[in-house]
């Protein structure tokens, strides 16, 4: 009877040391949401990790009651593995939009996944750099105009998606990618690429074999000097989808001989993201007419259910136009803009707060 109490002792303070005591810079979180999996070990947390995720959610007003709430969060061995944060996937109406990144951002130096879809994103802080294991990285539809030489240290990514940003320019450094697979710049602004583009070893014209392109670049601004690995890629004006990815969309690139007219008449049919977003009770965008042509303007619910209509077949003359739309009748959450000229359909995500 004395070595049966011994043993269960014993395995009551194996069990005490594992799920109640962590390493010094670890801290055991007896609670965990539903948005945070432990793919491997225990509930012991990096107290670095969750310093960061603490910096995210001060840096931009978000209302969580702890760090683990925000976004969805895997941990491997009490690191942060996979992170998705921001408006992408959230239908609950919360103001989840992600403006900046704080400095300490570059701590999470154990992720491989990140998600930063559908926030207001401007730019990357230096530290971004000591992501040194990030293997995808997907940040479209945010408002990136640069990207600094942070990028170009990480040096085992796989999977880049830069599209819907407003991106002018790619650095150099991107060339220093050289396990990247997918790279996805379509929907930007950028003229110019760096003289060593084509030393990457993408593939540049083919797809995956669930039909993905490996490499996209469509409606951009590259016009002159184009690199020929590029401008030869049957993905030259190609993109997706905005908001599902799902379908390739024919997307020229933004290109015109007159200088004078390219000025002062648009020649694409573009529409701008959405500002304020999230918003309440109005937001706006901008849509470009290259000529005279109907235009359906719809809202959408996240279930797919038309609630709003700001244009029904009506014409639009050439020229630019401000679209707003007005929340005051409609509850908050997550809506969807679809502009649609019968040929050419955008989609602009918006989310309403009251």
């Amino acid at each position: 009877m004395k070595n049966i109490s011994v043993y269960l002792s014993f395995i009551f303070s194996i069990v005490t040391n594992l799920y109640g005591q962590c390493d010094s810079s670890f801290s055991y979180y007896s609670e965990l949401p539903s948005s945070v999996t432990i793919l491997v070990g225990d509930s012991c947390l990096s107290d670095e990790d969750i310093s960061v995720l603490d910096s995210l959610i001060l840096i931009n007003d978000l209302d969580y009651e702890t760090p683990l709430n925000i976004g969805t969060q895997t941990w491997f061995n009490g690191r942060l593995k996979f992170f998705v944060a921001g408006n992408y996937g959230n239908s609950s109406g919360v103001n989840d939009t992600i403006y900046a990144l704080p400095e300490n951002f570059g701590d999470l130096n154990n992720l491989a996944s990140l998600y930063l879809e559908w926030n207001r994103i401007a730019v990357l802080p230096e530290s971004f750099k000591n992501l040194t294991g990030l293997m995808s990285f997907y940040i479209n539809n945010n408002i990136l105009s640069e990207l600094g030489d942070s990028l170009g240290n990480l040096s085992n990514l796989y999977f880049l998606d830069l599209g819907y940003n407003e991106l002018l320019s790619i650095p150099e450094s991107i060339c220093n990618l050289t396990n990247l697979s997918y790279l996805w710049l379509f929907n930007n602004n950028i003229e110019a690429l760096p003289m060593c583009f084509c030393e990457m070893t993408l593939d540049w014209s083919d797809d995956d074999p669930g039909g993905y392109p490996y490499f996209a670049i469509g409606s951009n601004m590259l016009c002159d000097s184009v690199p020929e690995c590029v401008s030869d890629s049957e993905n030259f004006e190609l993109s997706l989808d905005q908001f599902y990815y799902s379908f390739p969309v024919y997307s020229p690139q933004d290109c015109d001989q007159n200088s004078l007219l390219k000025s002062t008449l648009p020649y694409q049919f573009k529409i701008s993201q959405a500002y304020p977003n999230p918003f309440n009770p109005e937001t706006q965008l901008v849509l470009d007419v290259p000529y005279d042509r109907r235009f359906d303007i719809k809202i959408f619910n996240t279930l797919g259910n038309e609630v709003d209509q700001i244009s029904n077949n009506k014409i639009f003359i050439r020229g630019r136009h401000i679209i707003q739309w007005s929340g005051d009748n409609h509850s908050s959450g997550i809506y969807i803009i679809r502009v649609s000229d019968g040929i050419n359909i955008k989609y602009r995500k918006v989310t309403l707060i009251k």
